[in-house]
């Protein structure tokens, strides 16, 4: 039997299955343009220290719905972001070996078991796994979790904005998920001028990955975040920038980026940091590209190689991060940093 990608053994199995990747941010990648990159026809769209980290949810397809898998996957991708297709082929040659050779054969939990130990299977951190539970309940019209009915008290203002210690991070990524439902967007406006630092901080990290945050919400999460930074908040205004990085309201979000270029977190590295893994997007625009280089230039000169290497290696951005190099209107500070990327490049990548 020769099989070489995962989206050639789903079909020799007879599975239906979707495909998220978990490595930035919870995103789902459609069937079509994973088949694409799993054949080398396309770059992974989102990779992250040279590796594309993969939620692939499966079932079989005269099964009901409700009998599906997970596997968690971290896969190798080479400097042009193409998926490995020998990581591919191993891990499907040890599916094969722990099932046997009939594929359309049940799928045992001794089976899920066996593949925990696989090189390439990963295991993803607790807030991220509540997030991709919310999203996959909400995708696949399941009931969210028990802790969603406490979430949405406490964020209607039902109990005092003092009590939050009880919250589980899976309730609030439930509510974040279900943004179209129970009036959940006016309720989070209402709620984003009362939130302690820790429940503003936690439903922040909830909302990254939502598409479905609406123009009202998108400027209360804007307000928000001018409001704390005036009161030198500084993570608080970092993680409400980050809130907006999925929302579609694009306007918004590069707006309160702008804002932030002329304010003191040009002095704060995790600004850098979370602009680069979780708000690439808003660099798509040149202009705050070009911004956002120089600002790293000349204030954290020490965190270029890396954020630099990050953000080329995505390929919406690709080609616009490599123009800056050929930039010649740019800074001393600049102009060190990229010569000094260039003179490191021989060493090769840590």
């Amino acid at each position: 039997m020769n099989i070489n990608t995962l989206t050639d053994f789903l079909q020799q199995a007879q599975c239906q299955f979707r495909i998220y990747d978990l490595g930035r941010k919870v995103t789902k990648i459609s069937n079509s343009a994973f088949q694409q990159v799993a054949e080398n026809k396309q770059p992974y769209p989102y990779p992250i220290q040279q590796h594309a980290y993969i939620a692939l949810t499966f079932w079989q397809v005269n099964k009901q719905l409700q009998d599906h898998f997970i596997w968690f996957l971290k896969l190798p991708v080479d400097e042009q972001g193409l998926l490995s297709i020998t990581a591919q082929t191993s891990f499907i040659k040890m599916v094969v070996e722990a099932m046997g050779e009939n594929l359309t054969g049940d799928i045992s939990e001794d089976l899920q078991e066996r593949l925990a130990s696989n090189p390439f299977v990963f295991k993803p951190a607790a807030e991220k796994l509540a997030i991709f539970n919310a999203i996959m309940n909400t995708n696949f019209v399941r009931p969210a979790s028990t802790f969603y009915p406490a979430a949405l008290r406490y964020f209607s203002g039902q109990t005092r904005w003092s009590e939050w210690q009880e919250l589980g991070i899976q309730g609030i990524a439930d509510l974040a998920a279900r943004l179209n439902y129970d009036n959940n967007q006016q309720t989070l406006i209402n709620a984003l001028p009362h939130l302690p630092q820790q429940p503003l901080q936690s439903l922040s990290l909830c909302l990254e990955h939502q598409h479905d945050i609406n123009t009202d919400l998108a400027t209360a999460i804007a307000q928000q975040a001018k409001a704390e930074l005036k009161a030198n908040h500084q993570e608080n205004a970092i993680l409400l920038l980050r809130a907006l990085s999925s929302a579609p309201a694009v306007g918004i979000s590069k707006a309160l980026l702008e804002q932030q270029f002329n304010s003191d977190l040009i002095h704060n590295e995790h600004w850098y940091v979370c602009i680069a893994g979780r708000c690439w997007s808003m660099l798509e625009d040149e202009t705050l590209l070009n911004r956002f280089f120089e600002a790293l230039a000349n204030h954290h000169p020490s965190l270029f190689p890396q954020l630099f290497v990050d953000l080329v290696a995505i390929p919406a951005l690709r080609e616009k991060v490599l123009k800056q190099l050929r930039l010649t209107a740019r800074s001393p500070a600049l102009s060190k940093a990229i010569g000094l990327l260039f003179s490191a490049a021989p060493q090769g990548e840590k």
